[in-house]
């Protein structure tokens, strides 16, 4: 029986090159699965893309979630920018934030983005998809994005402050 999923192929394998991320974060294998309930070979397991028969073997969310505390968000910000989000981390408690940094971040993030796309557009005035590729545009766009949401979320913090 053949199941209609909303994942494709390409966006589960892409799922298993985030866990394999995920893990190397944590510093391998070994490390990481010293700090989970799975072992090595599981965790290989998850982000083994290139055998059938693991094909449909997926990281359980409490699993990422002991890797995610240890090695960072990396699969996580993967998920969020394949789900069409972004992932933002709130601010811990009692942690001050910077305007100026958070501005110059987004600013330089997305004229790192608006860098990019003109460079691409320079020879004929048109974008494809070899140039998106070829410059990172869709990363460099990604990383402008999440910089803005990062400093939305704090006009928002100080906006509930204020009210």
């Amino acid at each position: 029986m053949t199941l209609d999923r909303a994942t494709s192929d390409h966006q589960r394998a892409a799922i298993k090159g985030l866990v394999r991320r995920q893990v190397k974060a944590c510093h391998g294998q070994e490390s990481a699965a010293s700090i989970t309930r799975v072992g090595a070979k599981t965790l290989s397991d998850y982000g083994n893309a290139h055998t059938a028969k693991y094909a449909d073997i997926h990281m359980p969310l409490d699993v990422l979630m002991d890797l995610t505390l240890d090695g960072g968000p990396v699969a996580l910000i993967g998920l969020c920018r394949m789900a069409g989000g972004a992932f933002v981390p709130l601010p811990q408690p009692g942690e001050g934030s910077a305007w100026a940094v958070e501005v110059g971040e987004a600013v330089r993030k997305g004229g790192d983005a608006a860098a990019r796309i003109c460079a691409a557009l320079a020879d004929d005035g048109k974008v494809d998809a070899s140039e998106i590729a070829e410059h990172a545009i869709l990363d460099h766009l990604a990383e402008a994005i999440d910089a803005l949401v990062r400093l939305h979320r704090h006009a928002q913090d100080v906006a509930k402050e204020g009210a």
